[in-house]
């Protein structure tokens, strides 16, 4: 079996573009090599990437596709053979056209007709004139990235290429990307290994060595055992100094596409910068160093790691380094701090009109004002009654942009509005609901604790998906710079998490917002794993109540425990298919002829409160055991009862009685849209 390398080699890719590459890579290799592998699996294909370099290792490959048989279809039968059983002229040419002999066309039948054609075996494509095709391919459409153009060829690549390995078992595969023709040499650690700067240029025999000779040459080609190197260290560090490593793995991802040999540095800091907030320092260190903090006892010590690409001989120097660049950062922020203390937070308040939210939105402080009126009706709706704070958090909830500490980390929106309000002596809750009105900021954030932060929370997403969507900005299937659809996600998540009844459509008349929110429902509701066809029949009623939607697809999703559920989801279609959309007639009891009838009004008459009641109370589930009560009933009916007759006063009866039931069951959700029954 045969084993493939390739590597592309270039100058120091950013974090992001590394990890975009490295996916793109592995599913372009993936399926292109599919039909050469002898078996699937697992194993077939390692994917190794540092910061100059993406590897593709291929194993278990056959030397040749397999033969395959191709149909190639002619013209129709009665069209390509004449009454004597002769080819016409119409198959002739065609065989000529694709290389056929003329004994080798044959009738065809398919569901459209007889054809004329044949069965072609096609031979398997040898790997190596695959790899020379296919392979060059790979930069064709690559992902979307700022790329740079370094030479004449012009080709763009997000970093310049500087070497290309291609190797099928000990033969190099000759093709040329950028100007560079492939080899069979790849470069070691640009710093541990001379030519420093460049790293030792190092030549690959066989794919097999590939791993070996790089870590011999101070490279961790894995992406995954650098990142288990960087967590192992942090941990490490963490135990000598009896405290606990702040494991952030966003952070701990950009390391890992940073270093080649990741070296743990461990530094300190003075304790006087304590002073400041927990947020800030971590701030200062991921955002602007890349260092990992510790914490012992919940609390922030003066300690850091830091990592290395280089294993230096005296690391006291690097140490000494790193310490330098953040005490000087530090200090900065306790500059911004000690300043931002000095002044009042609403003093801020009427300057907010002086930073533009959005050219057709007005400014930050219009936005304010819109949050607040959003704030107060959403009070008003889900009976939260401390008007009074609610009206002092939405008020300060911006001020903290014009600190100092915020113009220069823009990351601690919200979280410096929080404590400053604190020291101002603001009330507790009014400070949190400063910083918790951002939540969640990402897919994965923390929601907001308090009622105050969650009702602002959720006029702050309000605002910006219902005025956004208002003056035109609607999200792109590849661009949402105003992150609506996260936004809207957002409300989703409080909302559901929270157990929240609000309904939309009580904020906001704007169907456009409305069906907007409700696509990003239906997204968040698969993504729970509840059933497509069952969200979509819930999605297609009337009801703009995020909360109160998911409880009603967790309700469905119960029934479907029920071993008669699709007879039970029958019997519902059927009732919604018989009765027209437009039909608009009225019941009357005198005009009920059977038996089964009576029967079936009668115990939909007594179970409608029941059932109004559990809708009212929003407890799904117990309404639709209710509803299952009329099931006998309606079988019944079905089975004794004729709906279409010709005196169209019954027929109209009886459709206003089944269209009172189907009105019960649209309270849930609109059966029809429920596959299966």
């Amino acid at each position: 079996m045969a084993e493939y390398l390739f590597e592309i080699g270039c100058e120091e890719l950013p974090p992001k573009a590394s990890n975009i590459l490295r996916e793109h890579f592995y599913n372009f290799f993936k399926e292109k090599f599919t039909e050469f592998f002898y078996t699937e699996s697992s194993e077939n294909i390692k994917l190794f990437s540092t910061p100059r370099r993406i590897g593709i290792y291929i194993k278990n490959l056959r030397e040749k596709s397999p033969s395959v048989i191709q149909t190639l279809m002619g013209p129709p039968y009665k069209v390509a053979v004449d009454n004597e059983g002769k080819f016409t002229k119409a198959a002739i040419s065609f065989a000529q056209k694709n290389s056929i002999p003329i004994e080798k066309l044959t009738k065809i039948t398919t569901d459209k007709g007889e054809y004329i054609g044949a069965y072609i075996e096609r031979e398997g494509e040898n790997i190596e004139d695959f790899i020379k095709r296919v392979v060059p391919q790979a930069f064709i459409n690559l992902p979307s990235l700022k790329s740079m153009r370094w030479n004449e060829t012009n080709f763009t690549f997000p970093r310049p290429i500087r070497w290309i390995l291609s190797l099928l078992d000990n033969e190099v595969i000759e093709f040329e990307i950028a100007g560079i023709k492939t080899s069979n040499y790849t470069h070691l650690h640009r710093f541990m290994t001379n030519p420093v700067g460049r790293g030792e240029r190092k030549e690959i025999n066989h794919p097999s060595e590939y791993e070996e000779k790089l870590k011999l040459g101070f490279i961790i080609p894995s992406f995954e055992e650098r990142k288990k190197s960087i967590e192992t260290q942090i941990t490490g560090f963490a135990k000598t100094l009896d405290a606990e490593g702040i494991m952030d793995e966003e952070l701990i991802d950009e390391v890992t596409n940073l270093t080649e040999f990741p070296v743990g540095i461990l530094g300190e800091f003075s304790p006087e910068y304590l002073v400041m907030p927990d947020e800030v320092i971590i701030t200062v260190c991921k955002h602007h160093q890349r260092y990992f903090n510790f914490k012992k006892n919940g609390k922030l010590i003066p300690k850091f790691l830091a990592f290395s690409n280089n294993a230096v001989r005296d690391r006291d120097v690097v140490k000494r380094g790193y310490e330098k660049v953040l005490r000087a950062r530090l200090e900065d922020a306790l500059f911004f701090y000690k300043e931002d203390l000095k002044k009042k937070l609403e003093d801020n308040i009427p300057k907010l009109k002086n930073i533009q939210f959005h050219e057709k939105l007005g400014s930050v402080y219009d936005k304010v004002l819109r949050n607040l009126e959003f704030a107060k009706n959403i009070a008003t709706l889900i009976g939260y009654t401390d008007i009074q704070k609610l009206e002092r958090s939405c008020y300060l909830s911006k001020a903290d942009l014009l600190t100092e500490m915020v113009k220069e980390f823009d990351e601690l929106q919200g979280i410096m509005g929080m404590y400053y309000a604190l020291k101002q002596g603001e009330d507790e809750e009014v400070a949190k609901a400063i910083f918790e009105h951002y939540l969640p900021r990402t897919a994965d954030d923390i929601l907001p604790q308090t009622l105050t932060g969650t009702v602002l929370a959720l006029a702050d997403k309000l605002d910006t998906v219902i005025s956004f969507i208002s003056v035109g900005e609607i999200p792109k299937a590849s661009a949402d710079p105003f992150a609506i659809r996260r936004n809207a996600i957002g409300i989703i998540k409080i909302l559901i998490s929270k157990q929240i009844n609000l309904d939309l459509s009580r904020i906001t008349d704007n169907i456009q917002v409305l069906e907007f929110i409700k696509s990003r429902l239906e997204s968040f509701l698969t993504s729970e794993g509840i059933p497509a066809d069952i969200v979509n029949a819930v999605l297609s009623t009337q009801d703009f109540d995020p909360y109160s939607i998911y409880q009603k697809s967790k309700a469905l999703m119960e029934l479907k425990n029920n071993p008669e559920y699709e007879k039970i989801v029958m019997v519902f279609k059927r009732i919604a298919n018989i009765v027209p959309p437009e039909f608009e007639g009225g019941l009357n009891i005198n005009l009920f002829e059977k038996d089964e009838e009576v029967k079936l009004n009668e115990k939909l008459q007594s179970i409608k409160p029941v059932f109004k009641s559990y809708v009212d109370k929003k407890d799904y589930q117990k309404g639709l055991l209710t509803l299952l009560e009329l099931k006998p009933y309606i079988d019944s009916f079905f089975d004794n009862v004729m709906v279409m007759v010709e005196n169209q006063d019954i027929k109209n009866n009886r459709l206003a009685l089944l269209k009172e039931i189907n009105s019960l069951f649209r309270d849930i959700a609109d059966f029809t849209k429920i596959i299966g029954g």
